[in-house]
């Protein structure tokens, strides 16, 4: 019996392999579902769920290969990853304004930096969006020709994929919201650093004519007379909002 289930299992694909481990070690997670250990219990928890979504991205990989043209292929990753650098720029600018409030747009440097740390929840959002329509659409394709058509593609099709998919769109919208909340959540601290090595510059030569200014600080210079000023300190960067008189 055992040999028989060995047998099987070693004929499926790999990705039909890591979900039939994924479910064992649910099933495990269900057993110890009354431990006082909480912990344990979510870690097996995220472990399953995690081993779903590689075996769902294995698979969906293999899929696009199959049956895509690669030109084609490549032509969509492009205008994917250009709207992912596009509202990684929204949300660069949404921790710098979170960070000093003060317009981003008067931070080019600091918002062009975070950009690049922005890219991941970003290519999260996206691809959640993505993965939601063309699930639903999936599904729906899925039910009418399992129906009334029921072509070849379906007699290798399992149903863990369709678990697959909705498991990874999950975690990729968790995955998302964490990052983002970490990154507004901590924005005062490393955003005014930043700021302060990149976009806050030596006080020009024209403000001499306000002896009330500091001319070693360093200074950035905003619309209607405004200017701010980040001052180092003991609890970190502080900073400081005036205008000129």
């Amino acid at each position: 019996m055992i040999q028989k289930i060995w047998f099987n299992f070693k004929q499926q694909d790999i990705p039909i392999k890591i979900y039939i481990i994924a479910i064992i070690i649910f099933l495990i997670a269900l057993i110890n579902i009354g431990q006082e250990n909480s912990s344990i219990f979510l870690g097996i928890i995220y472990i399953s769920m995690i081993l779903f979504e590689i075996g769902f991205v294995i698979w969906i990989f293999a899929l696009s290969r199959k049956y895509l043209k690669l030109k084609y292929l490549n032509f969509f990753w492009l205008f994917f990853h250009l709207v992912v650098l596009w509202l990684a720029a929204v949300y660069a600018s949404m921790v710098v304004s979170q960070g000093l409030g003060l317009p981003a747009s008067d931070f080019n440097y600091t918002v062009s930096f975070l950009t690049f740390f922005c890219y991941p929840p970003a290519f999260l959002f996206i691809s959640t969006g993505l993965g939601v329509i063309v699930y639903l659409s999936s599904i729906i394709i899925y039910a009418f020709l399992s129906i009334f058509v029921k072509p070849k593609f379906f007699e290798s099709f399992s149903i863990f994929h369709i678990i697959g998919g909705l498991i990874t769109i999950g975690l990729f919208a968790f995955g998302h919201d964490k990052i983002m909340s970490f990154y507004l959540h901590n924005a005062p601290k490393y955003v005014r650093f930043i700021a302060y090595e990149t976009d806050y510059q030596p006080a020009p030569i024209y403000l001499e004519q306000f002896p009330e200014m500091d001319k070693t600080m360093k200074i950035k210079l905003h619309e209607n007379g405004v200017y701010s000023t980040i001052e180092k300190s003991e609890n970190g960067y502080e900073l400081i909002v005036g205008t000129f008189q």
